[in-house]
């Protein structure tokens, strides 16, 4: 397996794997570096750990033809799992689904707008039709279990007017996370002119707010901090 993370803070081990079958131009994984660890490496490291929880995430998990025999181990360790996915491989959710506490799912635009997600991805119109079929698919199957939805707040993309437009597809979801884009230099390459955090963060705030009125819980992330809001 080929990872770019392999790490254990504050009580959670992350495993980040390479590779990806999206070419999201803002995505800094492209350019990280990766080091090959086998299954027992990974399993190893878990069972050493105090460390309840497992953050399978990276790049693209599911793309890992070890992934499920490597979740399945962590399961039977003892070990809380949740399994981070671009939802393009709704056959590996299922699969999962009796092994991992949750999943988490992001959402780049409102799944109607072909050309957005066509520019935030990479990939040809017919591969995003695609897309959107299967991303469909994998949120049925992640709602059965806890369900996090992740977007990454790029004003262009991800505004009050795209807001109410992604809600019919995630409102049953068990909670959102908001991420204000280039707040964290780990996580993104500069994209559409934005090196910087952005949007404001009150403008992050107003978007959960929104959000509020339809999901039970909201998360914000970004260089105001971390603020939750709930019902």
């Amino acid at each position: 397996m080929r990872l770019i993370n392999l790490s254990d803070n504050a009580g959670q081990i992350r495993v980040e794997f390479a590779g990806c079958n999206m070419r999201c131009p803002y995505c800094v994984h492209i350019k990280q570096p990766m080091t090959e660890y086998s299954i027992d490496d990974v399993l190893d490291f878990a069972k050493a750990s105090e460390s309840k929880e497992v953050y399978l995430g990276g790049a693209e998990p599911t793309l890992q033809k070890e992934l499920l025999p490597l979740i399945e181990g962590l399961h039977a360790s003892g070990k809380s799992i949740l399994l981070k996915s671009n939802g393009m491989k709704p056959e590996v959710l299922e699969s999962a689904l009796p092994f991992v506490k949750g999943f988490v799912i992001e959402i780049k635009a409102p799944l109607d707008d072909i050309s957005a997600i066509m520019e935030l991805t990479g990939m040809s119109e017919k591969r995003v039709l695609k897309y959107i079929s299967l991303l469909r698919e994998s949120l049925a199957i992640a709602k059965q279990k806890w369900l996090r939805i992740w977007i990454r707040v790029i004003p262009e993309f991800i505004n009050a007017e795209t807001i109410p437009k992604i809600i019919p597809d995630i409102e049953d979801a068990s909670e959102v996370m908001l991420y204000q884009f280039m707040s964290n230099p780990d996580f993104d390459l500069p994209f559409k002119g934005h090196d910087t955090p952005t949007p404001e963060w009150d403008e992050v705030r107003n978007l959960g707010e929104m959000l509020l009125e339809k999901l039970q819980k909201v998360r914000l992330v970004g260089d105001g901090g971390k603020l939750v809001l709930e019902k």
